[in-house]
């Protein structure tokens, strides 16, 4: 079996983190989650995660701020990132913080999965050449 991931969700909606912590533990995953800027980037200082789920619309600090300051601060470590939104904005900036997946909210839960599975196994192939 492969190795427990540690996954960041990042969503201020309590609702939102709840139900994705939920999904990504029945996968295997720790799940970490923070409901602000603040909180997450307190979460990478004590253990930077192997992926992060993040959504783009945050009240005051918004997920596009959280990203830029995440590499600013680890950019020697590359983290996949999956990013969350309803707006339509989502894939620019995606596109201009190299971020390797977007998913539309409302999104399906089996989307997600195919998603973080892909990632995490793509960069476990990384990690080992």
């Amino acid at each position: 079996m492969a190795e427990k991931k540690t996954i960041l969700v990042l969503d201020d909606d309590p609702s939102v983190r709840r139900m994705l912590e939920v999904l990504l533990e029945q996968d295997g995953h720790k799940v970490v989650a923070a409901g602000d800027v603040r909180s997450a980037l307190a979460q990478c200082a004590v253990q930077l995660p192997d992926l992060m789920v993040v959504d783009l619309m945050l009240p005051i600090e918004d997920g596009e701020m959280f990203l830029r300051e995440f590499q600013r601060r680890w950019r020697h470590r590359e983290v996949p990132v999956v990013l969350l939104s309803a707006s339509t904005a989502r894939t620019d900036i995606a596109r201009r913080l190299e971020v390797e997946a977007t998913l539309a909210k409302p999104f399906f839960a089996e989307d997600l999965r195919e998603l973080v599975a892909s990632l995490t196994e793509d960069h476990e192939s990384v990690a080992a050449s």
